[in-house]
């Protein structure tokens, strides 16, 4: 096995050479593509929010494309079960004996931001999120990496000095790249009509079977309801070692409220 940090520790920062929106956005393209088929992994998840915190052991069977879904651990017992496909989620608690079906409408109410399966599948594989093909992407100043994103920095300070005309559909997207590798280290997501922020951090990524894939990723999203912060740490990964992603809800269970 071996790791690969993708934050950029520098002690003396070198001056950051000249690079054009191109070459940048060809070097961001390049990581959104999926070279298999299907993967799995068990991840060790720590949540705080500002009303709770929790620990618990996720494993993910994903379907390139079409669905993920696995089992919840809290330390040797199985608390519950999941699915999630392109449009639906799907979650079966064994200790209350209950269920809930729903759609990805639901999940967003909970993120402040409508969120689609590609974001939970990115996510997952440690690939910058949100990418777009008719997006004009464009290049931000920064001392010591690259930072690409979806909107002019004029559009930022407005933001910051509450001056934004604010649109329904408005999303701003920065990837913060490294300056050597031009990996995509940090995402940041601010969606101002739902006065919503995500940033996600890819710590840590590993080889496994001679592909590349996260080790240890932190997400922090505020928005005016909560706080929340999680951390992923990997375990092994499994790839093209399919197997059915299905989950089964008992009749006698009810809804859950």
């Amino acid at each position: 096995m071996v790791s690969c940090g993708n934050r950029q520790h520098v002690d003396k920062p070198e001056k950051l050479q000249n690079k054009s929106t191109k070459e940048l956005e060809t070097a961001l393209f390049a990581q959104d593509s999926i070279p298999f088929d299907f993967f799995a992994v068990r991840i060790g998840v720590d949540l705080k929010s500002t009303q709770q915190s929790a620990s618990f052991s996720c494993y993910v069977k994903l379907n390139i494309d079409s669905a993920f879904g696995g089992s919840i651990k809290v330390g040797p017992i199985v608390g519950a079960a999941y699915m999630v496909t392109t449009d639906s989620i799907f979650f079966v608690n064994k200790d209350k004996k209950c269920y809930f079906a729903e759609s990805l409408e639901y999940v967003s109410t909970l993120f402040g931001t409508a969120v689609e399966f590609d974001f939970f599948q990115d996510l997952i594989l440690g690939l910058p999120i949100g990418l777009e093909k008719d997006t004009k992407y464009q290049q931000i100043k920064n001392e010591d990496h690259y930072v690409l994103s979806t909107h002019k920095e004029r559009l930022y300070k407005r933001l910051e000095n509450d001056r934004l005309n604010l649109e329904d559909d408005l999303m701003l997207i920065q990837y913060h790249m490294n300056p050597k590798t031009l990996d995509v280290f940090q995402t940041n997501i601010e969606v101002p009509s739902d006065t919503t922020s995500i940033r996600i951090d890819y710590i840590e990524s590993k080889l496994e079977e001679g592909f590349r894939v996260p080790e240890a990723t932190n997400i922090y999203l505020t928005n005016p309801r909560d706080t929340l912060e999680i951390e992923l740490n990997y375990g092994s990964v499994k790839i093209n070692n399919p197997s059915k992603i299905k989950i089964k809800i008992p009749d006698s269970y009810v809804e859950c409220k």
